[in-house]
């Protein structure tokens, strides 16, 4: 592994739909599935992470680091579903914050090896709603920012799931989707890291 990269994980992880969207939408009771794999960055072993796998990734907590999860959604109905945007629980308030989520339309999957990655740059800004087209996947990025890694005592987890809000017609629905992979093991990482934290390239 080298020292630094914009992409911690990469692969294909357990994948569960806890919740249903609210009654009288369109386009059923779960208009997105999740699939694929998760990608995360940037991250480096100076700054504490270890290893990543379908039950999540082992990442080093630093005070003003900055480390975003990517999730993939499929539409699996029949008809454009807006995504308007998503949001999550607060991981753990003080230690880690989801300071924007933002979301965009996946190319079509890619014939043959190529590998195409949906990791955007981090920003607290939220994006813009995406127009889905039936069988098309778009891309959940939660952004997040590590705050007073002190008051992590011991290693705790954040969970990879995320509440997805989106439109079908005039109805309107969320849905709760739940990826192992994307499960952060939090951990305290270094006071003084070797290698600045939040560079990527």
């Amino acid at each position: 592994m080298s020292q630094r990269t914009p992409m911690a994980v990469a692969f294909s992880g357990a994948i569960l739909v806890l919740s249903a969207a609210v009654a009288g939408c369109g386009a059923g009771a779960r208009p997105f599935t999740a699939e694929g794999g998760v990608s995360a960055g940037p991250g480096s072993r100076l700054w504490g992470d270890g290893s990543s796998g379908p039950d999540g990734m082992e990442i080093g907590c630093i005070p003003g680091r900055r480390f975003a999860v990517v999730i993939t959604v499929r539409n699996r109905t029949k008809r454009t579903v807006t995504l308007l945007g998503a949001d999550g629980p607060p991981p753990l308030p003080g230690v880690i914050d989801r300071a924007a989520v933002q979301v965009h339309l996946a190319p079509p999957p890619p014939k043959g090896d190529l590998v195409v990655i949906g990791l955007r740059g981090w920003s607290r800004r939220d994006a813009k709603s995406i127009a889905v087209p039936p069988g098309r996947s778009g891309w959940v990025q939660s952004n997040f920012l590590m705050q007073n890694c002190a008051m992590l005592s011991r290693p705790s987890t954040v969970e990879g799931s995320i509440t997805l809000r989106y439109r079908v017609g005039g109805s309107l629905g969320s849905e709760v989707v739940s990826v192992a992979a994307a499960q952060i093991l939090l951990t305290r990482g270094p006071r003084h890291p070797s290698l600045p934290i939040n560079q990527v390239g």
